[in-house]
């Protein structure tokens, strides 16, 4: 009786909705939101170690589409994920393979990128740490076994903030360069 019931419901809205029409526009706005779902679901496989480069690769150029347009989509993807977590490896793992795919100086910019970031994120924590320790040793907290969990502190979520943020400019002007590479 129930299954009757749903039945006839699904039987009532197709025939509401069986004269409507999509307009082009929202046909190439379904076409482009599946092709984001699917490169969405290989990025985070890739992500989460369930498939390796190679497998990546493979997938990526086996889903239909303009190559430049899976491109883009997949580093806006990843540039999203650098605003969610700055310290990801994996991030820099896609890029490096997005830009190898484009050209190998593409390759070998986003592993400069990834170098300058990490030395940057190094740099300010050295620094941060110092000023943590200075602090503490002023109010007598102090010795061997004082070591801050620098990752906790405010100074140092801001400054992670703003190197990502920093970061970002820059991956915009690569993700521009090979985005007018022919496909």
């Amino acid at each position: 009786m129930i299954v009757a019931e749903i039945k006839s419901a699904i039987e009532l809205a197709m025939e509401r909705t069986k004269n409507l029409v999509m307009d082009e526009e929202e046909k190439k706005q379904l076409l482009r939101k599946d092709l984001e779902d699917r490169l969405k679901a290989i990025m985070r496989r890739f992500m989460e170690g369930m498939i390796d480069r190679e497998r990546f690769l493979a997938d990526f150029r086996g889903i239909d589409g303009d190559k430049r347009a899976k491109r883009m989509i997949l580093i806006d993807l990843a540039i999203r994920g650098f605003e969610e977590s700055i310290d990801n490896e994996r991030l820099f793992d896609l890029l490096v393979l997005l830009g190898d795919d484009a050209g190998s100086a593409f390759g070998e910019e986003a592993k400069a990128l990834k170098a300058g970031f990490k030395n940057e994120l190094r740099a300010r924590e050295a620094g941060i740490r110092k000023g943590i320790m200075d602090r503490l040793k002023a109010m007598d907290i102090s010795g061997s076994a004082v070591e801050p969990n620098v990752a906790e502190w405010k100074e140092w979520k801001d400054a992670a903030r703003e190197t990502a943020a920093s970061l970002k400019q820059r991956l915009m002007g690569w993700k521009d360069r090979i985005l007018a590479v022919p496909a």
